[in-house]
């Protein structure tokens, strides 16, 4: 079983038997798969077995109302548009009830000959039904014999008028191609699949196509047939025309493995597949197409939507993506500073020990430095404090450039106590002291005053670095 991988293209034929032949866009088109029936296709596109994004359809020439109408148009863009208030006066129906399409004939001065093809809505519907219940919505409706065209002018030779012939198994068709543009077409139903008893009046047909549409040349006999009557239905025409080619026809391989795939017998359900697919892209069929205009606007729409949907996905992806280019660059930043971190903080261990260790250095430092001084402060103390005097703490602190005494105490009177100050004028550090505060305290048997004094000694100090 040969799966089909998701195509943006494809094209889709049903047989008079109920099998199905479908072409997929592909570099190489000479390969349509045979399915043998409905149901198998159906069972494959809904197993997705089968992806196709756009599938094109095509309804037989008989079932459409073909028109040739000349229109006063610039180009078939603008005929198609005047296509929809013309043909009123050509059919018995209203706009409603058809559908619509065409293709260019012939272009003269400021007249456009175009081909119309009118389908009535509800044998499109019909047929749309059908195909809606294999699990297809065609995104296309085209014509046979504008596929069996397209097919044949392969190489989009303008220079030249040519007449294709595809012989199938029941029908004979036969089309005409002047500067490029589709001219006419013709089907002829062989009789017993014996196009031989039918040769005369072929040929005559053939003939008078050439009359028609080459005057100076011979047009290019182009021809599709299974390759044993190939001779045959050459010798039909030898001395008649001198530049015939015959075409290889499409190659049909079975899409189930176990599957016998019928050489020769879907000949023309092969070329119009391959056709649609061609046709699907060329730019002279882009106004043929049977689908209705609601029909045509909603597509439209859908695809409008899902553009939109599909931008602002990738708008918010983008955006998505910006942030987290920008969320790894910050988690970068952050390891890194981390891992910076980590190696700095022995560092910082180290220096904030360091710097500990001088601060208490410096603190010792200090203390060593005012030892002398301190000495002398206890020592000038003890030599000038009146007997009635009784030192219980002194504290003793320094800066940079001063140094302070605070002093507690005790004396047996209010006045002894107010009397230290003038007691230690004789003291060469400490005769700035000062009382600050002093109160009597009753005691067991009697009182007792303490006293605090502070004394403020500058410009003596010695203190290290």
């Amino acid at each position: 079983m040969k799966y089909i991988n998701k195509t943006r293209l494809a094209s889709v034929k049903i047989t008079s038997t109920g099998s199905v032949i479908v072409c997929i866009k592909s570099a190489n088109l000479s390969s349509c798969l045979y399915f043998e029936n409905t149901d198998q296709l159906a069972e494959a596109i809904r197993k997705k077995h089968v992806r196709v994004k756009h599938w094109i359809i095509s309804v037989p020439d008989s079932l459409c109302i073909t028109k040739s109408i000349e229109l006063p148009a610039s180009d078939i863009g603008q005929a198609y548009k005047m296509l929809e208030f013309e043909l009123s006066s050509h059919l018995p129906l209203s706009a409603e009830e058809i559908v619509y399409g065409c293709l260019l004939v012939r272009k003269n001065d400021n007249l456009l000959k175009v081909l119309v093809y009118i389908l009535k809505v509800k044998t499109l519907e019909n047929i749309l039904a059908k195909f809606k219940s294999i699990g297809i919505k065609p995104a296309r409706v085209m014509v046979d014999s504008v596929a069996i065209g397209s097919w044949f002018n392969q190489d989009k030779n303008s220079d030249v008028t040519q007449i294709d012939i595809l012989l199938g198994k029941e029908n004979l068709f036969l089309s005409a191609a002047k500067d490029g543009n589709f001219q006419r077409h013709e089907k002829i139903s062989l009789q017993e699949d014996n196009p031989e008893s039918q040769r005369e009046h072929i040929t005559d047909e053939i003939n008078h196509l050439s009359a028609e549409f080459s005057v100076d040349k011979q047009p290019v006999l182009r021809i599709t047939a299974k390759a044993n009557i190939q001779a045959k239905i050459k010798n039909w025409f030898d001395g008649n025309f001198n530049n015939i080619e015959f075409l290889e026809l499409p190659q049909l391989n079975a899409f189930s493995k176990g599957s016998a795939c019928p050489e020769n017998e879907f000949t023309f359900e092969s070329v119009v597949t391959q056709g649609l697919v061609k046709a699907a892209e060329d730019s002279d069929f882009v106004f043929l197409n049977l689908l209705p205009g609601k029909a045509l606007k909603r597509a439209e729409q859908k695809q409008l939507i899902t553009n939109a949907a599909v931008t602002v996905v990738l708008g918010i992806f983008l955006i998505f993506c910006l942030w987290l280019n920008f969320a790894v660059m910050n988690w970068r930043i952050q390891h890194a500073c981390q891992k910076i971190s980590k190696e700095i903080a022995p560092i910082k261990h180290i220096a904030a020990n360091v710097e500990s260790k001088r601060q208490k250095v410096k603190a010792i430092q200090a203390q060593l430095s005012n030892r002398d001084q301190i000495n002398e402060i206890f020592s000038q103390l003890y030599k000038y404090s009146p007997k009635e005097i009784s030192i219980s703490q002194m504290s003793y602190s320094s800066k940079a450039d001063a140094a302070s005494v605070n002093i507690k105490g005790q004396a047996d009177t209010l006045s002894s106590a107010l009397e230290y100050s003038d007691a230690m004028k004789d003291s060469e550090l400490l005769n700035n002291i000062q009382i600050i505060n002093a109160q009597q305290i009753p005691r067991p048997g009697g009182s007792v005053v303490e006293f605090k004094a502070e004394c403020t000694m500058r410009g003596s100090l010695r203190v290290w670095d």
